[in-house]
């Protein structure tokens, strides 16, 4: 990949962190429009993605940002109020911004339908509120030179200049703290400073490497028409930059020092809880500069806490996190291979013992930290949906609440992406399909007129749960079980539980909907959200009251990378069952175990005839055939039942990393993967789903 590759990925992947935010911050926006805080970070997100678009040709989403950016500066300049509609055109100028990205990643020659009506409408409104005309607006740009840089990255005049300087410093003043300084810095560079081997982004990149926050603002009104160029010559006369760093005022001052006096000041702001005004009291370049240490200079210690208190982050590929954590999961097995090792377990020696213990919690400490690595907050993608839950609701014509909560649970960064679209289907059906539409039907059922949706995130068991509850008519238990029996999904002779006759919904092509909409269908696609969490070896558990509501719950595990696994010996081999689906385990009475003629063997728990699933039949293993009422059996949950697996011993629960299994045995749907033991053995991980016998009738 060549420089220029490199760079253009990066300002993709960060092109889509912004516009992500945005799709995040808009709808924020739109609930509370006097935010202006909330504005001003829209805006900053505009500004960044419409330089970053013009710098790599991406010319269409360039100009539509642009205009964009300017209907943002004005109200957030005027602190005018939003009106209504105007808040629902921010909204889709977003959604065409997304658009349009695609269409220039993908080198699409057409743009959205919606991006002519988009622009024409943010020029319009532009147009009004400046008291032009779109006409005028129009003989405006054909006067400015399209080749002027200033005309695309400067500012309209002085004033405008100053006033985004002043509402950075606010800005920044409110986020200052104990330790931290905020300085305003004016850069007025000679015309022979290039030749003298300095430029502005020298001192930015210097005052940046310990800033908690920075901004500059380029005053780019003198900067000459690209015909009369010239780059070593400077043209940027006046550069302004607000930081806020735990550097004393010594040090920023070292920083350009060997600029001319005439060339920079330094100003230290003031916080705002001890004066407001003036906004820029104190001047601290040269003469004053000893008066300054002596009054703000911090101790040693306080500079030395700052530092430390003050976060940085780096940018990772997630590849290497991945290739750490295959490594570290190396580390543990060969840990646990000195730990069980028996010849080093004959030594008695309490050094090596002492040894062995300490080397298990580094281990243990590092395998922590190294899976802390990959979880992140599943905030983000919540918040997400809040968009979702808007645009279902005006579809609908429903008027909907959602409810958050555990937005701060982690989970794995892997994970993340692929609940989206399950979250999305779940959430648009329990809007269209499992909310009232009639208010009235509502309020004789005890509910308000407005419906809500509960997004929830929290741990159980070792588990994540993600649920989505809505507080509408429930599911109709009855026709979801006559309408299976239509559709020869069952025969009618099943005894099945609540949340298995539930579940159907979820079978191909399973909707209960008389009518479908072009958003969702009770059942209508809810297969293929059960295929997305099954691949992220979880399940979902339905639970409804009829004319109370229903909750889809989503239950995955930690990580991808790791299982938390019961370990199993049978016909002399060691297999790994998913704690996850695993119910409970017994020793059988004689009596409760029954042979059907040409069915198999069963056990009755509790009036429930489960059939049993012998693995040394399964796997073709050679052995000593017991009774099961001889052995174990290991009651598991499956798509299509409860089954009971016969073992000849439970030998432990651990969690194990798994291992991919080579092509030949990738094929055998009955394992989904191996994992390495602590002796150096090697166990198959059991895919509980496809163990169940093949005729569904079992299930008497």
């Amino acid at each position: 990949m060549t420089k220029q590759e490199q760079v253009k990925a990066i300002f993709i992947e960060e092109a889509g962190e912004i516009i992500e935010k945005l799709d995040i911050d808009i709808i924020r926006f739109e609930e509370n429009s006097g935010d202006f805080n909330l504005l001003n970070e829209i805006f900053r997100g505009v500004h960044t993605l419409k330089g970053n678009a013009n710098a790599f040709g991406f010319t269409r989403l360039g100009e539509f940002v642009h205009h964009f950016e300017d209907v943002l500066d004005h109200y957030r300049s005027t602190k005018e109020g939003i009106e209504g509609d105007h808040l629902e055109l921010f909204v889709g100028s977003v959604d065409v911004i997304k658009e349009v990205m695609v269409c220039e990643l993908d080198a699409i020659e057409f743009l959205p339908e919606s991006y002519g009506e988009c622009l024409q409408n943010i020029k319009n409104l532009i147009a009004m509120k400046k008291g032009y005309s779109p006409v005028e607006e129009l003989k405006q740009s054909i006067e400015i030179s399209s080749n002027d840089l200033a005309s695309e990255f400067g500012f309209g005049c002085d004033e405008e200049f100053e006033s985004s300087v002043k509402n950075c410093v606010k800005h920044f003043q409110e986020m200052q703290e104990e330790g931290l300084y905020l300085y305003k810095i004016d850069l007025m560079l000679e015309e022979d400073c290039y030749k003298r081997g300095f430029d502005h982004l020298l001192f930015l990149k210097a005052l940046g490497e310990k800033a908690k926050a920075i901004e500059s603002f380029f005053d780019m009104k003198d900067v000459w028409v690209l015909d009369g160029f010239t780059s070593d010559v400077n043209a940027i006369k006046r550069v302004s930059i607000v930081v806020l760093t735990p550097l004393p005022s010594d040090d920023v001052h070292e920083i350009f020092e060997f600029l001319f006096e005439n060339e920079y000041k330094i100003q230290i702001i003031e916080t705002m809880k001890k004066s407001v005004e003036p906004l820029y009291p104190q001047d601290t370049s040269h003469g004053e500069k000893k008066t300054l240490v002596e009054k703000s200079a911090p101790s040693a210690e306080t500079t030395s806490s700052s530092l430390v208190s003050s976060k940085s982050t780096i940018r990772i590929d997630t590849f290497k996190l991945d290739e750490l954590f295959d490594s570290v999961g190396e580390l543990v097995i060969a840990q646990n291979f000195i730990a069980q090792n028996e010849k080093i377990g004959e030594i008695e020696d309490e050094s090596i013992s002492r040894t062995i213990e300490t080397l298990s919690k580094i281990t243990k400490r590092i395998q922590d930290r190294v899976m802390s690595l990959r979880m992140v907050a599943i905030k983000d993608t919540f918040e997400k949906m809040k968009r979702v839950v808007r645009d279902t609701s005006k579809k609908t014509g429903k008027e909907v609440h959602l409810i958050i909560q555990g937005e701060d649970t982690e989970i794995d960064k892997t994970m993340i992406d692929s609940l989206s679209d399950p979250l999305i289907h779940i959430i648009r059906n329990a809007i269209d399909h499992g909310l009232e539409a009639d208010a009235n039907e509502r309020a004789l059922a005890g509910k308000s007129s407005n419906g809500s949706v509960t997004l929830k995130a929290f741990h159980k068991s070792g588990s994540i749960v993600i649920s989505v509850s809505d507080d509408g008519r429930g599911i109709n238990k009855e026709r979801v079980f006559q309408k299976a029996i239509e559709r020869g999904i069952i025969n009618g002779d099943e005894n099945l539980s609540d949340s298995q006759i539930f579940s159907l919904i979820m079978q191909p092509g399973f909707s209960t909907a008389e009518a479908i909409s072009d958003l969702s269908g009770r059942g209508v696609g809810l297969d293929v959200v059960k295929t997305s969490i099954e691949n992220l070896r979880g399940k979902i558990e339905i639970d409804s009251k009829e004319g109370t509501g229903t909750t889809f719950s989503m239950i995955l595990p930690l990580t991808l990378a790791i299982i938390d696994g019961m370990l199993v010996q049978a016909s002399g081999e060691i297999y790994i069952i998913p704690t996850l689906s695993v119910v409970e385990s017994f020793r059988p009475e004689e009596e409760i175990v029954h042979t059907v003629q040409g069915k198999g063997e069963f056990v009755n728990l509790r009036g429930q005839n489960i059939p049993i699933i012998r693995l040394s039949d399964i796997f073709e293993l050679s052995s000593q055939r017991i009774e099961p009422w001889e052995g174990i059996l290991v009651c598991v949950e499956t798509e299509a039942g409860r089954i009971a697996i016969m073992v000849d011993e439970l030998v432990g629960r651990q969690q194990v990393v798994i291992k991919t299994l080579g092509k030949s045995l990738a094929r055998l749907k009955e394992i989904s993967g191996g994992a390495i033991l602590g002796n150096g053995d090697i166990a198959l991980i059991l895919n509980v789903d496809e163990l169940r016998p093949l005729d569904e009738s079992v299930h008497v």
